[in-house]
């Protein structure tokens, strides 16, 4: 037998209408929920739940008490249209936001001064990408036999022993080997697969003038993020442009231990296999954190590292689910990544890219990408969403012995390298 649905209690009602002032409560609806006189024993409005009557409901929670559910706090009063709407659209109306919609619009007919509703919070803003100080100053190339079509015996030729933790950053156009490492070095890992008589030197400012040259400046820095992950288990899926982690060959389940925005660590599974909560069987795929990490520049000589979390779906944890429901699964799974959530997996991603210290660099011989870990932010005062309040750390990684004395090696090569190709180039431009 369908349990009986209990109904709002009379004083419940009392409260809600009034609180309303006979509008919609839907932000910028004027419908009024009494039309006039003649139609007021037919009232227009109508009473949404905020949680769901039913446990199966637009933003069902079966924790909720019966009493819970039934009280004036528990509804919005809405128009049918908005009514339909909300209960539509659940991921994008989720409780956050209708108890937000419902305070702000009874307030309009309730100004208590000492409510602590008004209270204006300070909240800090945080920027979802990472500031790149250091970026290489210049772009060799040479002419080289190998092609797209003939990448592999590139990588076949290059001398992995001599040079197995060189980030292999390169491109190949129009008859040309482009990298950040120096060609005109004996020490380079791609000596003997190019013509050392044909080596040219390109300002990276001035590539960055032109649509062409722009985009392979980027596709290097591209390649060189690659190349760096992919020695840390994290592979890129070119059909989705997102980079994901590997599952680990054992176990396939993979933790990840950092220290969390609430400065406690964490190790969380970012690759696992869902179970369904009625049955408790495994489902029929393996979900793995993911990420769209971009190289965008951002002013004159500014550029930054931005990073959108994902979601990344296999079937055993290594073979791709082609599952005509892929895109469902992981749409559902980023609409309940909200504000707090998102945050965290910023802070994941962040300490795994520069290893919980204060700046992550790819070095290419005396070239360098820098990549700051600090999330810029900002303050501002707000009314805030109730029950959002959370304590946040953004840690700031201190520096220490080995990361001052990277960071002085850096900069000293950067000076000295700066030095010799200012001189290089000026000696082109003399003999031309």
């Amino acid at each position: 037998m369908a349990k009986k649905r209990r109904h709002p209690s009379e004083s419940a009602l009392k409260v809600l209408f009034a609180k309303s002032g006979n509008l919609c409560a839907f932000p910028k609806c004027d419908q009024r929920l009494i039309a006039d006189e003649q139609e007021a024993s037919k009232p227009l409005g109508e009473m949404a739940h905020i949680i769901a009557a039913e446990d199966h409901g637009p933003r069902g929670d079966a924790t909720m008490s019966e009493e819970e559910r039934c009280a004036a706090e528990n509804f919005i009063l809405l128009c049918p249209t908005h009514h339909s709407l909300i209960d539509k659209f659940p991921y994008q109306y989720n409780t956050h936001v209708l108890r937000e919609m419902k305070r702000v619009h009874e307030a309009r007919f309730e100004k208590l001064p000492d409510s602590p509703g008004h209270a204006l919070y300070r909240e800090c803003l945080y920027a979802s990408f990472l500031p790149i100080t250091r970026l290489p100053k210049v772009v060799f190339s040479a002419n080289t036999k190998y092609r797209k079509s003939n990448v592999l015996e590139l990588f076949d030729a290059i001398d992995a022993k001599n040079h197995r933790n060189v980030t292999y950053a390169f491109e190949l156009r129009e008859q040309r080997l482009y990298t950040f490492f120096d060609l005109s070095s004996r020490d380079n890992p791609f000596i003997g697969s190019y013509d050392s008589d044909t080596v040219c030197v390109h300002k990276a400012a001035d590539m960055w003038n032109t649509p062409e040259n722009h985009r392979l400046y980027v596709s290097l820095l591209n390649r060189a993020l690659s190349s760096l992950l992919k020695r840390k288990g994290v592979s890129f899926n070119s059909d989705h442009k997102r980079y994901f982690f590997q599952a680990d060959q054992q176990s396939i389940e993979r933790k990840f231990t950092y220290k969390s925005l609430a400065g406690v660590t964490s190790s969380p599974s970012v690759v696992h296999q869902p179970i369904t909560k009625i049955s408790g069987q495994p489902k029929s795929f393996w979900i793995h954190y993911a990420a769209n990490l971009s190289f965008q520049h951002v002013g004159h000589k500014e550029w930054v590292l931005t990073i959108r979390p994902e979601r990344h779906l296999t079937k055993n944890g290594f073979e791709p689910y082609d599952h005509s429901s892929v895109g469902r699964r992981i749409t559902r799974i980023k609409s309940t990544m909200y504000n707090w959530q998102y945050l965290q997996q910023l802070q994941l991603w962040r300490e795994f890219l520069t290893d919980a210290k204060p700046r992550k660099s790819i070095l290419f011989m005396k070239q360098t990408i820098t990549i700051e870990n600090c999330l810029l932010n900002g303050v501002i005062e707000w009314p805030g969403i109730p029950e959002d309040q959370r304590n946040l750390e953004a840690q700031v990684h201190d520096e220490d012995l080995f990361t001052s004395a990277e960071l002085r090696e850096i900069e000293d090569a950067d000076a000295e390298f700066s030095s010799e190709i200012d001189e290089e180039l000026l000696l082109e431009e003399n003999e031309l």
